[in-house]
């Protein structure tokens, strides 16, 4: 009848949001956001611990309060809307993959980062034309000036899974888990 909802793993998903939120200030006043992708990193993160539903719901908020709390990433040009689709995108599938297929920490890591950036060349290629700019060349710039963040996040992925597991569990905060018999929001 009522959906049971995990109130540790909406409580973990509102703290990743907010250190989405929170290091990407940290890396603008750097200079470095556009390089190191901040936002991703502790989503893509938080997404092997929280269930789809809550993936998505981080990877959806978090650009958008971001966008209306800091202004990053801007709505014009259109960069909030895309991250919002990017960052749902990267979250659901990195749970998903976690949690159904591997319990391996680069492969859910690895689909959502390949299925990321087709994502984001389809959208250069269709909507950067659009306000005068050589798609091909602007596209291949966005990819190659990423390279730093997707290196980052391939090597911060990997060390921080497994000692977050542990403080959390530590910390009975409960990552998402399926049990046998019980019916979740994400069958």
């Amino acid at each position: 009848m009522h959906e049971k909802h995990d109130v540790n793993n909406i409580l973990l998903a509102a703290i990743f949001s907010a250190f989405g939120i929170l290091f990407p200030v940290l890396f603008h006043l750097t200079g470095l956001g556009p390089v190191f992708m901040p936002m991703y990193i502790p989503l893509a993160i938080g997404a092997y611990f929280l269930s789809k539903t809550n993936a998505l719901i981080a990877g959806f908020f978090t650009p958008l309060l971001s966008a209306l709390i800091t202004g990053m990433p801007p709505f014009y040009p259109p960069v909030a809307p895309l991250m919002i689709v990017q960052l749902s995108l990267l979250c659901v599938i990195i749970s998903f993959i976690q949690h159904k297929f591997s319990p391996m920490i680069l492969l859910p890591l690895l689909a959502a980062i390949i299925i990321d950036r087709i994502l984001l060349v389809l959208y250069y290629l269709v909507i950067i034309p659009l306000f005068g700019i050589n798609a091909p060349a602007f596209t291949l710039f966005q990819l190659v000036k990423s390279l730093p963040g997707i290196i980052l996040m391939f090597i911060l992925v990997p060390v921080l899974v497994p000692r977050l597991n542990s403080l959390i569990k530590n910390r009975s905060l409960r990552p998402y888990e399926k049990k046998q018999g019980d019916r979740r929001e994400d069958e």
